[in-house]
């Protein structure tokens, strides 16, 4: 069986790349990357929101209990989109929609009441032990940061005109960036854009 590619994490905050973990939305049948809940793990991990500990001590508790892993997953997706649909649509529209801005705050809610405060190499933070929720926790908490730190603005949508609505944290100093990846997307368009000025310097020269 052919081995799916992995695609690249652009959204430079937990809450983006996991609203990421969906391809081609646009499509009537989009790809989902998260799957299983080791799949959500695995995610979570690569994006920087989990440890290798706190990883590996949340697959072995979704061995112990797949039902409530599945259940756990389907809450984690729910918020995933939830967390798209808010920045999606403050990021084009400039507003978010009021149930979706609800879900994500319910799922915090939810997280501080599970968390404690502790110590921490930069001042204090919250801490949760290794629980099937983390990841939802985690996810929400990122979101509730990046909404309220001030850097709201500064989440785009990737410009591609095929559809790709990969969500980012534009740190670029002039706030200019407009793709998702210019490996990717970035690519794809500054190549489309010469192929069109070919065409038309071949249309003018007849």
């Amino acid at each position: 069986m052919e081995q799916q590619v992995v695609p690249e994490l652009v959204g430079g905050a937990l809450c983006l790349d996991v609203a990421n973990s969906v391809d081609g939305r646009v499509l009537d049948v989009p790809l989902d990357y998260l799957t299983t809940y080791a799949d959500l793990v695995d995610w979570a991990l690569r994006a920087g929101g989990l440890s290798s500990a706190e990883a590996e001590a949340l697959r072995a508790r979704a061995d112990a209990d797949p039902d409530a892993a599945s259940e756990e997953l389907v809450r984690v997706r729910g918020l995933r989109e939830a967390v798209f649909a808010m920045f999606y649509g403050h990021a084009t529209d400039g507003v978010a929609g009021a149930d979706h801005l609800t879900a994500v705050q319910e799922s915090y809610t939810d997280a501080l009441r599970h968390g404690r405060l502790e110590p921490g190499a930069a001042g204090l933070r919250w801490t949760w032990e290794p629980d099937l929720r983390l990841p939802r926790w985690l996810v929400a908490q990122s979101a509730i940061e990046l909404a309220t730190s001030g850097s709201l603005d500064r989440v785009k949508a990737c410009a591609s005109q095929d559809g790709c609505q990969y969500l980012f944290v534009d740190t670029s100093k002039n706030g200019s960036r407009r793709w998702c990846s210019m490996t990717d997307c970035g690519n794809q368009a500054k190549s489309k854009r010469l192929t069109a000025r070919r065409r038309a310097v071949r249309t003018g020269a007849r």
